[in-house]
């Protein structure tokens, strides 16, 4: 079983999410992805509004969790984030707690729109409860209503 590391910084931080989609996984472990910012510029017909996706900023940080899990389970994330229509594979370098800095997979939105697309409430309490079920700092929670409020 070859294992690998799995970014999520939107809906997949939810403990419950995840494990409906993929089962268990290896490890989880909160993680900072380093260059990036949270955006709102795709829109997903699941959710019925605007989903997290990836923006590079040279200063930015996203602290978000890091899931260990096998090719299996990520074949079952690239079938639910829609790869390749609705969503694409990106490799990152994370610094994952008390493991150090490791290659990571994770999914940005094939197709973003140019401006801001407003999430729905479900999606944004899913990035809520993730944020609190692995202790990641509020300072997320105040990004990501940042970015959920912004017309850029």
């Amino acid at each position: 079983m070859v294992e690998l590391w799995y970014f999520a910084y939107g809906w997949s931080m939810d403990k419950s999410l995840m494990r409906k989609c993929i089962g268990d996984w290896l490890d989880a472990r909160r993680a900072t992805l380093k260059g990036f910012e949270i955006v709102f510029n795709a829109y997903s017909p699941a959710w019925r509004g605007g989903v997290a996706n990836l923006r590079e900023s040279e200063n930015a940080r996203i602290i978000g969790v890091a899931y260990k899990i096998t090719h299996d389970q990520l074949a079952k994330l690239d079938a639910f984030e829609g790869v390749p229509s609705r969503a694409s594979r990106r490799m990152v370098s994370i610094e994952v707690e008390g493991v150090g800095e490791v290659k990571a997979i994770t999914h940005v939105a094939a197709n973003p729109r140019d401006g801001f697309v407003q999430p729905s409430k479900e999606y944004l309490s899913a990035m809520h409860r993730g944020i609190k079920q692995h202790g990641i700092p509020d300072e997320m929670i105040k990004a990501i209503q940042k970015a959920a409020g912004k017309r850029s």
